[in-house]
């Protein structure tokens, strides 16, 4: 099981070939293959923030719906709270959002998906994948 990080999920929009390859790839292998509610929100705000929002939404929307979207819940607020203070990313944070990104996945047991490894890295306990 796999969680798909903004900096993957903007490749597949545009359709980008090794992205679409990789989702496959991937499906292909009996993957499940999700996102989290605030990777939604930031490709949400892409795409009315664009020339085109109507365009944009539906293709946001379009590769929406090939994946489950993982929520925000007790479990992984709690989470959030814990590692927000935890040493190393009090010394070395890595943004709210992304760490909101992080918890969502640890307390689901699924991996992140990145261009952003070396930032993601830095969250004990996550499980991380390139693409």
């Amino acid at each position: 099981m796999v969680c798909l990080d903004t900096s993957i999920l903007i490749p597949m929009i545009r359709k980008e070939k090794r992205a679409l390859e990789m989702l496959r790839a991937h499906a292909a292998s009996d993957g499940t293959v999700s996102t989290t509610v605030i990777n939604v929100c930031e490709l949400y705000a892409g795409a009315y923030g664009s020339k085109d929002p109507g365009r944009e939404l539906e293709r946001v929307n379009e590769i929406l719906s090939t994946m489950r979207i993982l929520n925000l819940d007790d479990a992984a607020s709690q989470k959030y709270g814990e590692l927000a203070n935890s040493h190393t990313l009090k010394k070395n944070p890595i943004g709210d959002f992304d760490l909101l990104i992080a918890c969502i996945a640890i307390v689901s047991g699924e991996s992140i998906v990145t261009l952003n490894k070396s930032h993601f890295s830095r969250v004990p306990n996550l499980s991380l994948e390139n693409w």
